[in-house]
């Protein structure tokens, strides 16, 4: 079975063990399978080969946005036309495609519940691809510990090679661990009324013991009384993740802007500016998709951007990349803003 079909069937065996109606459409806007739960719901038509979401599922694809709309990671509301109910409609990108979770409205809240539980849903979203991920690293062990045992009388240099090789493939493999496991635990935080310039500010005085940014130029232009309902150190982790990929495009020499100002429609808008080479346009689209990295092997998890993402969302807010007219990279995070009551 090859790597494809392996990550398919994964895929599929998550996506239906799900409590909520979800389904997986392709790169190209294919409905490529749909959940027991969804299925119960007993209002799709029969799916054909290589139908569409716009055929399968006409609200949903009416409701998302972005080009296409359902690789953009978002939460949005769509009204089903078969039974008028009011539903939330969760995208995120897989490797694969995209994974849509339907969560039915009642009241002003959501069947998906706490945020200690969306936020263990969106960790099953990357889970789904961790076998998938970490069989590259794990077959890499496999192969040297094999290779060592089949030698007969070792030179030093060769065995400290090999375990070196496979000291950095557990050391991948432990990475994937930990971010999962961080991004887990860190949900049941409570959003408190804050500054934006809190987590800003964290975040830049962090970067000043980082080695990366001694030669790194960075510039913030902040409007005062911005507030937000927010986690102050889950927001910090945002910005300092955005600031040290700059950093890292960089490598290490040029200069960082980072704004925050207010938009209209009662929003507050982050952004961080690069005087890099920018995003590669192949690459925009699929950013923020789990394990999907830029960077050498062995230098990145992949799940940096994807767990800001998520963070972000569960603000109520919207995180997204792309390549500034006058050059470098911009990434820009949107959040709901707040009164300060006396």
């Amino acid at each position: 079975m090859n790597a494809f079909s392996d990550i398919s069937d994964i895929l599929a065996s998550f996506i239906d063990g799900l409590p909520w109606p979800a389904l997986l459409v392709s790169e190209s806007g294919e409905v490529t399978f749909i959940n027991h739960q969804m299925k119960a719901q007993g209002h799709l038509p029969e799916i054909q080969a290589g139908a569409h979401l716009s055929v399968v599922c006409p609200h949903f694809y009416n409701a998302l946005q972005g080009t296409p709309p359902w690789l953009t990671p978002q939460d949005v509301d769509a009204r089903n036309l078969q039974t008028g109910a009011q539903q939330r409609v969760s995208v995120r990108r897989l490797p694969l495609g995209a994974c849509m979770l339907i969560t039915e409205r009642t009241g002003s809240e959501f069947d998906l519940g706490s945020a200690q539980t969306a936020r263990l849903a969106s960790l099953g979203f990357m889970v789904a691809g961790v076998c998938h991920e970490v069989s590259n690293p794990l077959t890499a062990i496999h192969s040297m510990v094999q290779l060592l045992q089949s030698s007969g009388s070792l030179q030093p240099d060769t065995l400290e090679r090999g375990l070196t090789n496979i000291a950095a493939n557990v050391q991948r493999v432990l990475n994937i661990t930990r971010r999962l496991n961080d991004f887990s635990r860190s949900g049941i935080d409570q959003k408190t009324l804050l500054s934006v310039g809190q987590p800003v500010t964290e975040a830049l005085q962090n970067t000043q013991q980082h080695a990366l940014f001694r030669n790194i130029a960075v510039e913030q232009s902040i409007e005062p009384d911005l507030w937000i309902m927010g986690v102050a150190d889950q927001l910090e982790q945002v910005i300092f993740n955005i600031l040290l990929n700059a950093a890292q495009a960089m490598n290490g020499n040029g200069r960082i802007l980072v704004a925050a100002c207010a938009k209209k429609g009662a929003r507050v808008e982050i952004s961080v500016r690069d005087s890099g080479p920018g995003i590669a346009p192949g690459h925009l689209p699929r950013l923020l998709e789990p394990f999907f990295t830029t960077k050498p092997a062995g230098q990145g998890t992949g799940l940096g951007l994807a767990i800001c993402n998520e963070i972000v969302a569960e603000h109520g807010g919207s995180l997204c990349a792309d390549n500034h007219p006058e050059g470098g990279a911009c990434f820009t995070v949107m959040l709901p803003a707040h009164e300060r009551r006396a």
